[in-house]
């Protein structure tokens, strides 16, 4: 006696619940081998967003309107976004400007910009106070824009 017919079916069921499988890991593996590109991509773009404080960090005037001039250089190898400038100055946010008119950041520019603390409530009495400055930018880039912060000690001086 042979079961020819319920061995042909079962033959079928199986290769029918392989081939799913089959399917099931090759979409997840897809998945996974675009999630490690994006994030690649990303992670090269971060490294290419760089910026550094250019002016001397223990001589920074704070003017009697509660603002300083602050100049940072572009020191990566990508276009960095002018206006999307943040700065924590002991710990408060700033309200950061362009101040020397400047349009866009290219890899090696110095720009000059204002960071106003009105608005944060953050004043400084007369003499000299060491602080932290903190500073983010970011890249112009369309599809992966980096993001690079950087912290550094700086030294107030007020009026």
């Amino acid at each position: 006696m042979s079961s020819g017919p319920s061995e042909m079916i079962l033959l079928s069921a199986g290769l029918i619940v392989a081939a799913l499988v089959s399917g099931v890991l090759l979409d997840t593996w897809s998945d996974m081998d675009d999630a490690l590109d994006d994030r690649g991509k990303q992670e090269a773009e971060d490294v290419k967003t760089r910026a550094s404080l250019a002016n001397d960090p223990i001589n920074i005037d704070w003017e009697a309107g509660d603002e300083a001039s602050i100049w940072l250089q572009n020191s990566g190898d990508t276009f960095l976004d002018i206006n999307g400038v943040g700065v924590l100055l002991h710990g408060s946010s700033m309200t950061v400007s362009v101040a020397d008119g400047s349009t866009q950041w290219l890899p090696g520019d110095v720009v000059k910009f204002t960071i106003d603390g009105t608005n944060s409530g953050l004043t400084f009495s007369s003499g000299n106070h060491d602080v932290k400055l903190s500073a983010t930018v970011t890249s112009t880039a369309t599809n992966y824009a980096g993001m690079y912060t950087f912290t550094e000690e700086v030294r107030i001086v007020a009026p």
